[in-house]
């Protein structure tokens, strides 16, 4: 394993073989995103993505905690409101890359995801939740609105009245009782996340990856009908019958073997 990043870094960028593990290393103060975290995230996602090397990306927290929100302490400054719509786009990069960027993302939570963290696990791939974990949409707490895309993201996996039941009253939500919602897709043993997240990135690795980069850019685009997704596939599977991938898996097919996809 090689490590991009120092140890000491707000985000520890790391690379094992073909997956790239990204962790928020803020542990004193639960892996709260401060603005400088906020920025580095944005850059080690950007770096990944980029990488024709990597296939999959963890996305975990060091220490008891994924991530406990944003910086609350930064939060007692004033902030005008131009400043704030800045930062806002800002950090939607982050959210950007994590639900519509090529690669696919995988989430792993030890201890809470709330605020913030629940926004960054929802706008993931997949997510795996260790035994005693929790999440919470807390924004009301603190009279603000869900924000960093989760207001999407929430709806997509419980449908919009549930959504809005979490958003209003700031439920804090057990592993057992996320999972049953389907806002966890994996559970794991206390401790167990990051190796079941790696887990599942390993088994994202063998696919072909312009199929997925495409897959993810059209849900985040969103299909507001039939005629949407329709669309979709004629805009995109032309190209892909000219890929070599696409002859390649064509070729392993016949050959009774697993395709090695190149992204190609």
């Amino acid at each position: 394993m090689s490590e991009s990043t120092s140890s000491d870094s707000p985000i520890i960028l790391r690379k094992q073989g073909v997956i790239t593990h990204i962790e928020l290393n803020n542990p004193k103060r639960r892996n709260a995103l401060s603005r400088e975290m906020t920025t580095l995230l944005a850059d080690a996602l950007r770096e990944s993505h980029a990488d024709e090397d990597c296939r999959a990306i963890v996305l975990s927290g060091r220490g008891e905690h994924f991530c406990a929100g944003g910086d609350v302490s930064a939060m007692q400054a004033d902030r005008p409101i131009l400043g704030s719509r800045l930062r806002i786009e800002h950090a939607h990069h982050i959210v950007r890359l994590l639900a519509a960027g090529p690669k696919p993302v995988v989430c792993a939570v030890e201890g809470v995801a709330f605020g913030l963290g629940m926004s960054l696990a929802l706008a993931c791939d997949v997510v795996v939740a260790a035994e005693g974990s929790s999440m919470c949409a807390v924004f009301n707490k603190v009279g603000l609105v869900p924000d960093m895309g989760i207001m999407w993201t929430l709806a997509q996996r419980v449908g919009v009245p549930k959504a809005k039941q979490l958003f209003f009253s700031a439920e804090v939500l057990d592993q057992s009782t996320a999972q049953t919602l389907g806002l966890i897709d994996h559970g794991a043993a206390k401790t167990g996340a990051l190796t079941m997240a790696f887990e599942r990135a390993e088994a994202f690795c063998s696919a072909a990856p312009m199929p997925i980069a495409l897959i993810k850019a059209a849900y985040a685009k969103g299909f507001g009908s039939l005629e949407d997704a329709l669309r979709a596939e004629v805009d995109y599977q032309p190209a892909l019958y000219l890929s070599e991938d696409h002859q390649e898996g064509v070729k392993a097919f016949f050959e009774k073997r697993k395709p090695s996809f190149k992204g190609k």
